[in-house]
């Protein structure tokens, strides 16, 4: 019925510290609820949100970012598989493919840059995916983001 439709709707984009179901499954590699909340109960998968890593406040995170940085790679093909932006960035400029090269997710790195992510989106400061990943010592990403032409 549609009343329950409008609620469910409210339920899904419903924010708890910034964050809604979908940010928080995605962050926390609950593929089970990420196909839940976005097949049935039809959440935006562009909404964005604020995520916690290591104690640093993530804002304007959309779920590909949350899903690529905790290094969750069959919610980071669900999500490109329905149709994401694989270039949305959070609100300091920073792209999943960064997030994944920051953090060391080689094999999330590969899938987003062959699903045509951007390897030269700079954040806020002007770091690129290959001065991050430098700068992290992820020397196989590093070597990778190079023979592309970083």
């Amino acid at each position: 019925d549609h009343k329950s439709k409008d609620e469910v709707s409210k339920l899904v984009h419903a924010k708890t510290n910034g964050a809604t179901p979908l940010i928080m499954a995605c962050r926390n590699g609950h593929y089970d609820v990420v196909k839940y909340v976005v097949d049935v109960c039809k959440a935006d998968i562009e909404q964005v949100g604020s995520v916690t890593f290591d104690g640093e406040t993530i804002e304007g995170a959309p779920p590909l970012w949350c899903a690529a940085a905790a290094g969750h790679l069959p919610i980071v093909e669900y999500l490109v598989e329905k149709g994401t932006d694989v270039n949305k960035t959070t609100l300091t400029n920073s792209t999943p493919l960064r997030a994944a090269c920051f953090d060391g997710h080689y094999d999330i790195v590969k899938f987003l840059v062959a699903h045509n992510a951007d390897i030269e989106i700079a954040n806020r400061h002007g770091h690129t995916c290959l001065m991050i990943s430098c700068y992290k010592g992820h020397k196989d990403i590093s070597q990778y983001l190079l023979e592309l032409g970083a």
